[in-house]
């Protein structure tokens, strides 16, 4: 497997469109596939390879000179479990770092939602260093609640 940076805004959608649609358990909704499929092109983009086809991807975007969001990321579902999300998060952080920033956030559903796909979501980023910062109602409505999560990120040993 190998990571590469995608610079294509058109590769970018064709990836993300790819995957998502894979995921439905995460991304069922077909607004916001169109959304993630439109934006995704202005972030900073790597996605993971084998065999020379794309089984996975993240999303970056930069809020100021500390903090850096997983925009999103999406593995195809039947290369769950197989290391690649630990692997992108680990090229994240190493893109976030060069660049100076000190913070790595996500959002996610929420604790106080039952979804039993975002329990094992939010436990993957524990997994990967992330703590649990606020859960918020406001920014996708009282039905999905907004866990931001963080991570510290250190430039050296």
């Amino acid at each position: 497997m190998d990571i590469r940076k995608i610079i294509s805004k058109q590769k970018k959608s064709e990836i993300t469109e790819t995957i998502l649609r894979q995921l439905p358990d995460w991304f069922g909704v077909e607004k916001s596939i169109l959304h993630y499929i439109e934006t995704v092109g202005d972030k900073e983009f790597y996605s993971a390879y084998i065999d020379d086809k794309a089984v996975g991807f993240i999303a970056l975007d930069f809020h100021n000179d500390f903090t850096a969001e997983i925009y999103l990321i999406g593995i195809k579902k039947e290369y769950h479990r197989n290391g690649i999300g630990k692997k992108l998060i680990s090229h994240a952080e190493k893109a976030v770092i060069s660049r100076e920033c000190k913070l790595l956030m996500v959002k996610t559903l929420g604790d106080s939602h039952p979804d039993e796909n975002y329990a094992k979501t939010r436990e993957f980023y524990k997994n990967v260093g992330f703590m649990p910062l606020e859960e918020i109602k406001e920014i996708w409505g009282e039905p999905n609640p907004c866990l931001i999560m963080v991570k510290p990120l250190n430039e050296g040993p």
